[in-house]
């Protein structure tokens, strides 16, 4: 949803299955929220499950057992690095864009983060499971990498802050006009079983985090999902959101979970 913004330069992709050879009974659900244009959005939507599935394949990790903690985070780690340098070649404008994604495997979900959207995990009765940490200038760890890494942080007119004068979130795809030591492409990953518990998946843009919170999102989508169809929760979740003044872009997926 574009919200009250000039333009939309949200993005998303989806793939169930991840693809119809060795990965078809995973899925994929990627949303990426590009800022000073959608060049990096674009493009990161249409490349990011190929650069993973070439890793996966070139890795030789085990989908059998999918087990390998360590080995599928560096997967995952060195795949957004390299997919950061190839939009280096491709991207035209002065784009960046965050980006969530959830990775379901018949065992685990798999929340993978870049910036200020965010995925969580939650039970039928709405209780959240798990939750990625938005990359934001005020986290302590954050703020501390950045003025290690020459960077400072700054407050704008409307009290928010932000890196190098321009960024409100600390990690992102793309912005290389900006130092790539300061605005880190390094996701962090959220490892969480395929359980009973374990109902619906929500990641959404930061439209809908700027004015709702992990609990209040989890409750708005538990309380209606056994009655109304998902299409209809998210656009009632939409409205919401204006109501709680939203004024920026809007995307999310909802992903039961059988």
């Amino acid at each position: 949803m574009q919200g009250w913004r000039k333009s939309n330069e949200d993005c998303h992709k989806d793939l169930m299955p991840l693809d119809n050879y060795l990965w078809n009974n995973w899925a994929f659900f990627s949303i990426f929220d590009g800022h000073n244009g959608i060049e990096t959005a674009i493009n990161a939507a249409h490349l990011l499950h190929k650069f993973i599935l070439k890793s996966f394949y070139e890795n030789q990790y085990d989908i059998d057992t999918d087990t390998d903690t360590d080995q599928f985070n560096n997967i995952i780690i060195n795949t957004f690095i390299q997919l950061d340098k190839n939009l280096r070649d491709i991207v035209k404008d002065d784009s960046g864009s965050v980006c969530i994604t959830a990775l379901i495997s018949p065992k685990k979900i798999y929340l993978i983060n870049v910036g200020d959207s965010r995925g969580i995990i939650i039970s039928k009765d709405g209780e959240v499971l798990a939750s990625t940490k938005d990359h934001k200038p005020n986290v302590r760890k954050e703020e501390e990498r950045i003025l290690r890494a020459g960077g400072k942080i700054t407050k704008s007119v409307n009290d928010v802050l932000r890196v190098q004068n321009l960024l409100a979130m600390s990690r992102s795809l793309g912005d290389y006009s900006l130092d790539k030591d300061i605005i880190l492409s390094i996701p962090d990953i959220i490892e969480y079983p395929r359980n009973s518990l374990s109902s619906y998946i929500i990641i959404a843009s930061d439209g809908i985090w700027d004015v709702m919170n992990n609990e209040q999102v989890a409750s708005f989508v538990s309380q209606r999902a056994s009655n109304i169809t998902f299409d209809y929760i998210i656009s009632q979740l939409f409205d919401q959101c204006l109501i709680n003044q939203s004024s920026d872009n809007m995307t999310i997926y909802i992903i039961k979970i059988d």
